[in-house]
């Protein structure tokens, strides 16, 4: 089992060669910036010549409007762009005066006229700090509540509230309630679904999602139990070439690679 540094290494630079080829092959905007987002949140960032040509490739693909397609498209170029542009460059300004048009009252679905998310609001709040305000997080918290009340939680969507909440009181009880619930809702193979007892088998998403939300903002001896239990279903779980087995292989991977870098930094 590669409960160290090297099974996130390999993993990222397979990724890596990944968004080299995607680059040559002119793929979908959505899935470079995807791939291209979730390293730079893992702190694998692309080498400087990779993200110019990535960043490069995202702005041809923006919309005169300011937009790429939809919200959740929009944020993540935005994010890759301005990683290497800067958030002051008129592409970013652009990007941001369109999905502050977009939002719906104080959230934001994948665009307008679509009712706004949970895990469409968050990706907001995180990713775009000029667009967070205090009434996008009370907004978030609302949606949340009515939704852990509901008949059946999906884990994702917990772990969504968790990396976005804010600056709510370490006493928070929907927090303390939420992070419980992510916990218990862990699979015996340490890996999350849509839930636990869902028929679907271990998802790279929500798995990812959920350990970078418990790394990052649960404290505590039953998080850090979780998080070992996870980190030895991502060493178990690699294909031969440090990929993970989901249908969109690099995005999936890489959530895998963001929650593991992150579990690594409590459980070394």
């Amino acid at each position: 089992m590669l409960e160290n540094s090297v099974g996130p290494d390999r993993t990222a630079g397979a990724l890596l060669a990944v968004l080299d080829e995607f680059l040559a092959r002119r793929l979908p905007h959505r899935r470079l910036a995807r791939l291209a987002g979730l390293l730079i949140l893992a702190n694998s960032a692309p080498p400087a010549g990779q993200l110019q040509r990535t960043a490069r490739y995202l702005e041809e693909c923006q919309g005169s409007d300011g937009g790429w397609v939809d919200c959740e498209d929009t944020v993540w170029c935005s994010l890759v762009v301005g990683k290497t542009r800067g958030r002051s460059a008129l592409t970013i300004k652009r990007a941001i005066s369109w999905l502050a048009s977009e939002r719906a009252k104080d959230a934001w679905g994948y665009c307008r006229r679509d009712a706004a998310s949970i895990p469409l609001t968050s990706q907001v709040r995180l990713l775009v700090p000029e667009l967070r305000n205090a009434r996008s997080g009370e907004w978030l918290r609302r949606a949340w509540a009515a939704d852990f009340e509901s008949p059946v939680q999906l884990s994702y969507k917990a772990a969504w509230f968790l990396v976005a909440r804010g600056n709510l009181p370490e006493d928070d009880a929907l927090a303390s309630e939420t992070a419980a619930f992510l916990l218990a809702d862990q699979r015996a193979s340490g890996a999350w679904g849509p839930w636990k007892t869902h028929p679907a088998p271990d998802d790279c998403f929500a798995t990812g999602l959920a350990m970078w939300a418990l790394a990052t903002k649960v404290r505590g001896e039953k998080a850090t139990r979780a998080l070992r239990k996870a980190v030895a279903w991502c060493s178990a779980n690699c294909l031969n070439n440090w990929l993970f087995p989901t249908h969109y292989i690099e995005e999936g991977s890489a959530w895998v690679l963001l929650g593991w870098k992150a579990a690594l930094g409590r459980v070394r």
